[in-house]
């Protein structure tokens, strides 16, 4: 059986450790250009950020520098997908 990771985190120091290098980050922008909400996918971890309160200015600039802007996340945790549209594409 392989095991999976599934997580919904508001605490940037545990989202941070669950971030290598070998998955990707996600992330979308709101329409005042502010990071809202951030996914980490590999092929055994899906880590959802999303602090109401705002991101620190270090977590922002760590995600803009190793992470990749999308048009929209889509989460299934059920199924255990992110589904990712970057420009018009579906």
């Amino acid at each position: 059986m392989k095991l999976q990771l599934i997580a919904r985190v508001s605490e940037e120091q545990l989202f941070l450790k669950c971030v290598h290098e070998l998955g990707t980050i996600f992330y979308t922008v709101d329409a005042s250009g502010v990071v809202d909400e951030i996914a980490y996918f590999s092929g055994s971890r899906i880590v959802l950020f999303q602090e109401p309160n705002g991101l620190s200015k270090q977590l922002t600039q760590r995600v803009k520098a190793e992470g990749f802007k999308v048009d929209r996340l889509e989460i299934d945790e059920a199924q255990g997908y992110v589904k990712i549209v970057q420009g018009s594409g579906e």
